[in-house]
């Protein structure tokens, strides 16, 4: 038995594609006349993910919106505490909340997530991930026409956060749930959106 609680979610082909923005719905995949799919679309995720181990001990930090907070923890998208120290020095240096800083640094639009819980986790079983700097996301805007286009700034040391994606969480057994949550905060949905603009 592997060490790892996630290994063979991380082994599946899907772990890597989901972590490079891969959306696998098949009711958005591109299909020729037959429904033979010939390409899933891609937005967002990381640029050139590599395999990271998340050590047990390690505190990890997720943004979620209206589930449990248990919920939030079975989602595959979180940084580590040196990256969270990073958005909230962001979020002081330029004043503004640390739910805007994450959609700033981590690229998330409000119709991905609404950022209104933060959960902080310990984790208590070695878990393998992707981890890699955000890309560039152009998706649809939320009951509207047009596009939200977040551009990636990589280039900028300030706005470089590694983000990971952890598979396979959903799956794995409550009983044995491999994080455990240590803090709960709700935040104030205005304060996410406090300065977003589409544009």
């Amino acid at each position: 038995m592997s060490q790892f609680a996630n290994h063979a979610a991380f082994e599946q082909a899907k772990s890597r594609m989901t972590a490079i923005g891969t959306d696998l719905s098949p009711a958005r995949a591109l299909v020729d006349a037959n429904g033979n799919v010939l390409a899933h679309a891609r937005t967002g995720g990381m640029l050139d993910p590599e395999r990271h181990v998340v050590n047990a001990g390690s505190t990890i930090y997720r943004f979620g919106g209206s589930r449990t907070p248990r919920d939030i923890a079975k989602g595959g998208w979180w940084i580590e505490k040196r990256e969270f120290n990073l958005l909230v020095n962001f979020a002081i240096s330029n004043d503004i909340y640390v739910g805007l800083a994450m959609r700033i640094l981590c690229l998330v639009p409000p119709e991905w997530n609404d950022a209104t819980v933060l959960v902080r986790a310990r984790v208590e079983q070695d878990l393998l991930a992707w981890r890699g700097l955000g890309n560039s996301v152009v998706t649809p805007r939320k009951g509207c026409k047009g596009f939200v286009r977040l551009p990636h700034q990589n280039e900028i040391a300030a706005r470089r956060v590694h983000q990971l994606y952890i598979p396979g969480l959903a799956e794995l057994d409550a009983l044995r749930f491999p994080i455990s949550i240590e803090d709960v905060r709700h935040l104030d949905p205005r304060e996410s959106m406090l300065g977003f603009l589409y544009l």
